[in-house]
């Protein structure tokens, strides 16, 4: 199982085809991943449910301590219940015990934040802004430039590199049903490709791997990039175009040994490439840049890549639209493993039974859980909120917060390149599209939503973010809007 954060779709199919090649499988060039950001879409790819299954009324989105504590049975517990050994490789807390997604695995390393992750949560708990920013110039521009002379691999995430090492290591070792899960952060900001590949790069400004890596850093979390330029925005794109390159090389070399070493044999083994969520850099359209704190459902956000090698399935690719709600189930089918009555989605036997006329998206944020749907003709309805808070907030009260929230409902039509808005209106505003169309296309996909999933956003919370979920965000670089 191979998940990448903030990978989006039509950047995989730009540049990443090798890798397709390289797995022989299926590629699903519609893909939805069920959420705009890895806390809400976790649920989905680790026990197959939707995120307001996990939320229980509280936006912290943690598994109960055992599944007899929330219901649920994730993918890992059933494999692990089936004789598989299994084992997690991320460095994202996220996916770590603090939240108990280490159900079900025994072996790895599960969400433990390094050295520098730790430094940041302390510094972040002084509440001062200013040496939040005085730390983070000096990381960029101190210590990773020593770091780079002295250190093989000195990202601020745990490379793919290192993992695929650790990871083969572990099969060379191990005899028996296996089960490897690694979650790569090699794409999500700061973006931190290797010179090498920034090289190939167009930039409007000389800058240096580290000096963009400082950038996307400081664009992300304000959330709109606060004083920086259209140019600036390009040239952080750019940077994370050249790590999605230098992920692909990196991946290909990987499966590529995998198969070599008949770790992974086609036809026989199960391997599945996807991502949690995918990257957005039009703060114009969306109102924000990167993925997250902002729960919102445009395709650049949740439209995946999904390549999977099914042990019955031949080469090929499927354009319809699948949801990954229904990948927990249709793994475990493959390998002959019970599907647990918990999961949301169903478990298919051909591809093209994936395909859905509608797929359903939820997001939890600080205040509310968010919907949204999509048709396969590409009329999306979804509500979402922005932030008119344009610093970075360590501190604040929620009531403040909450005034600063402008939340709405968009009624959209999604094409190859582009997602056009074809009506707005705020949350609680009553009003409806005057064009026939549009009207009758609001009215189905709101009553389909509402049947489906609930209304378009739920009501506030009674609580708020947890101390430790705040923290767990903090370690990710997200401090802006999380109170």
């Amino acid at each position: 199982m191979l998940t990448v954060d903030s990978l989006r779709a039509d950047v995989y199919q730009e540049l990443m085809e090798d890798v397709t090649k390289t797995i022989r499988g299926v590629e699903f060039t519609t893909a939805f991943a069920t959420a705009s950001n890895t806390g809400s879409s976790m649920p989905t790819l680790a026990a197959g449910v939707f995120c307001d299954r996990v939320a229980n009324g509280e936006p912290n989105l943690k598994l109960g301590e055992t599944s007899g504590k929330d219901e649920l049975t994730t993918m890992a517990e059933s494999l692990s219940d089936a004789g598989y050994d299994c084992s997690l490789w991320s460095d994202n807390v996220i996916f770590g015990s603090e939240r108990n997604y280490d159900r079900g695995f025994d072996d790895g390393r599960a969400g433990t934040p390094n050295w520098k992750k730790r430094a940041q949560k302390i510094i972040q708990r002084t509440g001062s802004d200013r040496l939040f920013n005085v730390c983070r110039w000096a990381y960029f521009n101190v210590l990773g430039r020593i770091e780079e002379k002295v250190i093989s691999d000195n990202n601020y995430y745990i490379s793919a590199n290192t993992y695929h090492k650790a990871v083969l290591d572990s099969l060379e070792q191990a005899s028996g049903g296996q089960m490897h899960w690694i979650h790569y952060m090699d794409v999500h900001h700061p973006f931190e490709p290797p010179t090498e590949y920034l090289e190939t790069r167009s930039l409007h400004t000389d800058r240096t791997s580290s000096e963009l890596a400082e950038l996307s850093s400081q664009a992300i979390i304000q959330n709109r990039g606060k004083g920086m330029t259209d140019e600036d925005i390009d040239d952080i794109e750019q940077a994370y175009l050249a790590a999605c390159e230098h992920l692909r090389d990196q991946l290909v070399s990987f499966i590529e040994t995998l198969i070599d070493r008949d770790h992974y044999v086609p036809g026989h083994d199960v391997i599945v490439l996807t991502a949690d969520h995918g990257e957005g850099f039009d703060r114009d359209r969306h109102g924000m840049l990167g993925h997250t704190p902002t729960p919102a459902f445009w395709d650049d956000l949740v439209h995946v890549p999904l390549v999977v090698g099914h042990p019955e399935w031949e080469e090929g690719t499927i354009d319809c639209q699948v949801s990954q709600i229904d990948l927990v189930p249709t793994i475990l089918r493959a390998v002959d493993v019970s599907v647990p009555p918990s999961v949301d989605g169903q478990a298919t036997a051909l591809p093209t039974e994936l395909c859905r006329e509608h797929v359903y998206f939820t997001a939890t944020g600080p205040y509310r859980t968010y919907h949204g749907i999509r048709s396969n003709t590409g009329w999306k309805l979804f509500s979402d909120r922005i932030s008119d808070s344009e610093s970075i907030e360590l501190t604040g009260s929620d009531d403040d917060q909450a005034k600063q929230d402008h939340e709405r409902i968009l009624l959209t039509t999604a094409g190859k390149s582009t997602e056009t808005i074809r009506f707005e209106c705020q949350l609680d505003d009553k009003t409806r599209p005057t064009d026939g169309d549009e009207r009758e296309k609001w009215r189905i996909l709101r009553q389909q939503l509402c049947d489906t999933k609930g209304e378009v956003a739920t009501r506030r919370f009674d609580a708020m973010l947890s101390d430790e979920t705040v923290a767990q965000l903090e370690q990710l670089g997200y401090v802006d809007n999380i109170r």
